[in-house]
């Protein structure tokens, strides 16, 4: 048995994202805020791999989430309130992921601890090693883009970031994906869980650790849809001026701006997007069928992300 702390495993994997190491109860954890945040590793010669975690989540919350699968191949979902979970695999090199999957607004992951928290992987024998380099997308947004609500109206079980838009679309371009992403999070609105402005977050991972970006192949901004309150001049001011942030927080990478699926403030977005000469990607009509109105559900989810995917397929040659 050879046990992989989360210093190694954060060693291990690339891109590292939105992950960080920090004690959380007085264990070490391999730590993230963000629904839909991704590890990535080849298992060699591994019969069974357990993944340790905390039960983390807020005392109202229903337990957090996680997903993971070998080899692109079917997604499955485990309960953190489990602390525990196996992964078994036939001998020879696989490509494992794992994927935080579920969460809820309750969860304190700003100012509380109330993040997904990894202790430890333990393996029977073999090794992990880092995954094949892919290309990498980043994603910044709110609800929609971690994916909540994808497979219904209950809170954690029910977000899908695997299988939404995101998921979709990068699955379909063989690439991987870094979320910057927050419920009812907007540029004026902040986000649950007590996470601030998209200005803020951009550049935190939490509200005591800075975030050294990583540098991807694309960079896709999809907010707006909670800014929809807010009077139209304060939202062109804030929205102006995240993007001024994402163009200097991403220097190397193309940077692209998505009109949301609600075609909210769609005309003023596309006037900034032009203003800092970043191509636009238009969805009208995208996304037909939801959960509430304004989340996609699977079905939505599957068409804005096939959609998604072949219009990044241009920007990834």
């Amino acid at each position: 048995m050879f046990h992989y702390s989360p210093d190694i495993i954060y060693k291990l994997v690339n891109p590292q994202g939105r992950w960080f190491i920090k004690e959380i109860n007085h264990h070490s954890t391999l730590y993230t805020t963000n629904l839909g945040s991704r590890l990535r590793f080849s298992a060699v010669n591994v019969n069974k791999m357990a993944v340790h975690v905390l039960d983390n989540r807020n005392q109202l919350s229903p337990s957090q989430i996680y997903a993971w699968r070998i080899d692109n191949g079917n997604w499955h979902r485990e309960q953190a309130s489990s602390g525990v979970w196996y992964i078994e695999q036939l001998s020879g090199e696989h490509l494992i992921e794992i994927i935080t999957a579920g969460n809820t607004d309750l969860d304190q992951v700003w100012t509380g601890d109330e993040g997904f928290a990894i202790t430890g992987i333990d393996i029977d024998n073999g090794k992990l090693l880092a995954a094949s380099k892919v290309p990498v997308i980043d994603f910044i947004g709110d609800s929609i883009t971690a994916g909540c609500w994808v497979n219904g109206r209950h809170a954690s079980y029910d977000y899908r970031p695997e299988s939404n838009y995101v998921g979709t679309a990068v699955d379909l371009l063989h690439a991987t994906d870094v979320r910057i992403a927050y419920s009812a999070g907007g540029v004026l609105r902040q986000a649950t869980g007590g996470v601030p402005t998209a200005d803020h977050f951009l550049d935190r991972l939490d509200a005591t650790t800075s975030w050294q970006a990583n540098r991807p192949d694309l960079v896709v901004i999809n907010l707006g849809v909670n800014d929809r309150r807010f009077p139209l001049n304060q939202f062109a001011n804030s929205y102006d001026h995240f993007l001024n942030l994402v163009i200097k927080k991403f220097p190397q990478s193309k940077i692209l701006v998505m009109i949301p699926f609600s075609q909210t403030f769609a005309e003023t977005i596309r006037k900034l997007a032009k203003k800092h000469q970043l191509p636009v990607i238009e969805t009208n009509g995208w996304c037909t069928s939801y959960t509430d109105g304004l989340h996609p559900d699977q079905i939505g989810a599957t068409e804005s992300g096939q959609k998604l995917a072949q219009q990044l397929s241009n920007w990834l040659k």
